[in-house]
């Protein structure tokens, strides 16, 4: 979701004449984008403030700022208004910003007020006297509003230049939108934030409710995409198969003969349901790969995170997609040391692993999210030393399991979508992934690659093996 939000960012900014490097030593303004589902996330942060010169403008935006808010200071309940359900729908919005007397002036908050630095949160007090040049805190939903909030801020905007209509309604052309070093994979958006609460998450905090985007809205993104030449589609949302009509977007979207490639993340395990796993099987644009974040197979555990599902349905959907007539790849995400953890919970989590034969776990060791359930009534029990014994222990078990998975595609035919080109002593290698979200390497001579570029898809032959990664021929 990030990428999505740092090219809606750009196309709002470049928009106001403003011009775009990804080299930060060069740029006036350096924007920091910023996630806070790990505690590791802000620290990073952090740090690269420390890099950034004096006399460089620094913007932060999104998450890491938007879980210690002001405004719910003065309201009730932290999830009526401020950063959530008020979306400021006006034109010319009252953009507030700096000083106390703003913040005593207007304490109720509503859809005709944007709150920016100071006003919108009591961290940009403390970071702009240690760096002065932090210029602006902002929430992401605003950004249709960085025209007025730059004159705000005493930028030059030109006459001509207005505001969008709404965030989601912001296209970014021939702009770069996912992690790819192409532009021939685009990341949409189909819905913001959660509703989930689960016990150790800070999304709800930090991002806000579930806001789900018109289907109409989502088809018309794709098709700008599509016309500025992007072939595999990926659609975001925190939990995004809960939206409505998730399955009516994907059917529509297939329909569409540019797509090479359809993908999705991050879904839910309760939210799959039979009718997207027939379309897994019967649908070749859309890719033969299951992400499933599962996060623990300890009934007691999954009990305590809220997560809404038992050791017993969890199997049930691995079978599924085992059983189904085209091979999928499955991946999942699991937590390692949540409070209350025994030998015996993380046994049965290793035991979930050798039973599912996942292709590749992404492994998080907990740590305490400020304001969560589970930071204000579950004691950080498990010593650090545990977390990351255990860590090790399913990584290890994920490695013996990814050499076994990847042996069987040798001989194989896969398609690659290529998106780095390194030159080597031999001479050059292409990396990215198959269809089965799989990493592939593919050796050239100095002759073969004056036809192939970043964003190509090739038909390619499985030709050797090792954990997480596979090496293939172009056919």
């Amino acid at each position: 979701m990030n990428y999505a939000d740092s090219a809606r960012i750009r196309a709002v900014l470049e928009h106001c004449w403003r011009t775009w490097t990804e080299n930060a030593i060069d740029a006036d303004i350096v924007i920091f984008d910023t996630c806070s589902v790990r505690q590791k996330a802000e620290d990073k942060i952090t740090g690269k403030l420390k890099t950034i010169a004096s006399h460089q403008k620094v913007w932060i935006t999104w998450c890491m700022i938007q879980h210690t808010l002001r405004i719910r200071k003065f309201t009730s309940s932290p999830f009526v208004q401020g950063n959530f359900l008020e979306i400021a729908q006006q034109q010319t919005p009252l953009i507030i910003g700096y000083t106390n007397e703003e913040i005593k002036t207007y304490r109720l908050w509503s859809s005709s007020i944007i709150p920016i630095n100071h006003a919108f949160n009591p961290l940009f007090h403390r970071l702009h006297n240690q760096r002065p040049n932090i210029e602006l805190m902002r929430r992401i939903d605003d950004t249709w509003h960085l025209p007025s909030i730059l004159q705000r801020l005493w930028y030059h905007i030109p006459p001509s230049v207005h505001t969008f209509n709404e965030y989601e309604n912001i296209f970014p052309t021939q702009i770069p939108t996912s992690m790819n070093s192409h532009i021939k994979t685009a990341y949409i958006p189909i819905s913001t934030w959660c509703n989930q609460f689960c016990a150790y998450c800070i999304v709800p905090y930090a991002r806000g409710l579930e806001r789900y985007f018109p289907k109409d809205h989502i088809l018309q993104e794709v098709r700008h995409h599509l016309d500025q030449g992007v072939q595999e589609i990926l659609l975001l949302g925190q939990i995004v198969n809960k939206h409505p009509e998730f399955i009516h977007i994907i059917q529509d979207i297939l329909t569409f003969p540019q797509v090479k490639r359809l993908r999705y993340t991050s879904p839910y395990p309760t939210y799959y349901h039979q009718k997207l796993f027939e379309l897994h099987e019967q649908a070749p644009q859309l890719c033969p790969h299951i992400h499933i974040p599962l996060q623990s197979w300890s009934d007691m555990i999954l009990k305590k995170m809220f997560r809404g599902y038992t050791l017993d349905q969890t199997k049930q959907r691995i079978n599924t997609i085992k059983n189904l007539k085209r091979p999928i790849s499955i991946t999942t995400d699991i937590i390692v040391g949540f409070p209350g953890e025994t030998d015996q919970d993380f046994e049965a989590t290793c035991e979930l692993v050798r039973y599912a034969e996942f292709d590749m776990i992404y492994i998080g060791k907990y740590s305490p999210r400020p304001g969560t359930y589970a930071a204000k009534h579950y004691p950080d029990d498990i010593p650090s030393s545990i977390k990351h014994q255990r860590r090790n222990i399913l990584n290890d078990l994920l490695t013996q399991q990814s050499q076994k998975n990847n042996i069987k595609e040798i001989g194989k035919t896969r398609t690659a979508l290529i998106n780095t080109i390194r030159k080597n002593e031999k001479g050059y290698l292409l990396e990215w992934y198959t269809e089965h979200m799989k990493h592939v390497q593919i050796p050239l001579t100095w002759d073969n690659i004056s036809n192939i570029h970043p964003g190509d898809f090739l038909p390619i032959r499985i030709t050797d093996s090792a954990p997480f990664i596979l090496y293939g021929e172009i056919i």
